[in-house]
Formats: structure tokens, C-alpha cells, sequence
């Protein structure tokens, strides 16, 4: 499966997306065989930063409206 990226200019849509990409990846990685625990960190640690954007980006919507 690709390593989804986060950038700055990403809608609220496309973040909530690629979350729900690295959710699917986290649990691939967890279930399939050896659970190669650096990857694993490394997944999940975009998934926090991912996360930590979409509130970001939830905030920003909840401002303008």
C-alpha cells in the first residue's frame, strides 16, 4: 500500500481520506506476519500528525462559518 503524505494545503475531505488510508495500512501492518514494529511506530506517528491537522482544519471551517 502507498505511504500516504500530508501537505498544508490538504481540504478537511481529503485529510479525513488519507486517515482512514493509514487506519487501513496500521491494521494490514498489525495483522500480517512479523507486525514490523518500527513501521508500525512509524504509521501511527503519521496518523497522530494527520489527525492533530484534520482538528486543525475542523477549527479553521468552524471559524469561517
Amino acid at each position: 500500500m502507498s505511504q500516504p503524505r500530508t501537505n498544508g494545503a490538504q481540504t478537511l475531505d481529503e485529510a479525513r481520506r488519507l486517515h482512514r488510508l493509514l487506519d487501513a495500512e496500521i491494521d494490514h501492518a498489525e495483522t500480517g506476519p512479523g507486525q514490523a514494529s518500527p513501521q508500525i511506530k512509524e504509521l501511527k506517528r503519521r496518523r497522530l500528525e494527520l489527525r492533530d491537522q484534520i482538528v486543525r482544519l475542523e477549527q479553521d471551517a468552524t471559524r469561517q462559518a
